[in-house]
């Protein structure tokens, strides 16, 4: 039990450093060297500039439509938690 071999976790990186490191890329800074700047392997960038390109337009919704679809989110959890009360009450009977 002495010889446990661990997996090594991974490094996670903040959204600020990521949205960071693809706006320098895009303004002409090569990946190698942003990398090295912020400290994380050059693989890891068309990942994180795939996900700036999927998500870039969402940032200009409004957040009225936002905030809207967290409340039906969370009044939706709500109702679901309601409905397991009632079964298990009703399961008791």
């Amino acid at each position: 039990m002495d010889n446990i071999i661990k997996k090594p976790t991974r490094k996670g990186y903040p959204s600020r450093v990521k949205f960071q490191a693809v706006m320098e890329v895009i303004k002409g800074k090569p990946v190698g060297e942003v990398a090295r700047l912020y400290g994380f392997h050059p693989t890891l960038f068309p990942r994180w500039k795939k996900q700036f390109e999927e998500k870039g337009p969402g940032i200009f919704e409004d957040r009225k439509t936002d905030e809207s679809q967290k409340k039906i989110e969370e009044l939706t959890r709500m109702i679901g938690k309601k409905e397991i009360e009632i079964e298990c009450s009703e399961a008791r009977f």
